[in-house]
């Protein structure tokens, strides 16, 4: 019978045993899944920081490239609208986009810089530009502006929903 008494204690002590090691395993095994999950998420934002910074530094030419495509301006000098002018600004914005700004455009951005560059390629009616053409370049400069805009302000959103969630 003492035996039995020894057997049916070991028996116990290694389901306890095992029992103990199962609730060790999945806590350890839930924290790490915690801490993992904590690590992407400061990963995530660190690269959406660096990705708003090079966004500041680089959407800022863009702005100023598409400058002479406001309407002010292009009503007050409609004398230098020529083939060659937007072929000028063409050519800025392909060199920027290329050199610059091809990794760090949203695909909005990115969708409203090839409408503008469309719109930039059409050929003047007579050698000049009807109004209805400025009209079509300065709507595209202002989607491409404002699609720049949006994709800074796109941190100031996620930090909003993020703080909403909390």
């Amino acid at each position: 019978m003492d035996w039995l008494i020894g057997i049916l204690s070991a028996v116990i002590a290694a389901v306890v045993s095992i029992v103990v090691a199962m609730i060790s395993f999945l806590a350890n095994r839930n924290e790490l899944k915690s801490e993992r999950e904590k690590f992407e998420r400061e990963m995530q934002r660190e690269m959406t920081n660096r990705l708003y910074e090079k966004r500041l530094e680089v959407y800022h030419e863009a702005i100023l490239i598409t400058n002479g495509l406001r309407r002010t301006y292009m009503t007050e000098h409609r004398d230098v609208l020529t083939e060659e002018y937007f072929n000028t600004i063409l050519a800025k914005l392909d060199e920027w986009h290329g050199s610059k700004a091809f990794l760090l455009l949203s695909k909005q951005a990115a969708n409203t810089l090839y409408a503008l560059r469309r719109v930039l390629r059409e050929k003047p009616v007579d050698e000049k530009y009807s109004f209805d053409q400025v009209d079509r370049i300065n709507k595209a400069k202002t989607a491409f502006r404002i699609a720049l805009r949006s994709d800074i302000q796109l941190l100031y959103k996620e930090e909003l929903d993020h703080y909403r969630d909390e």
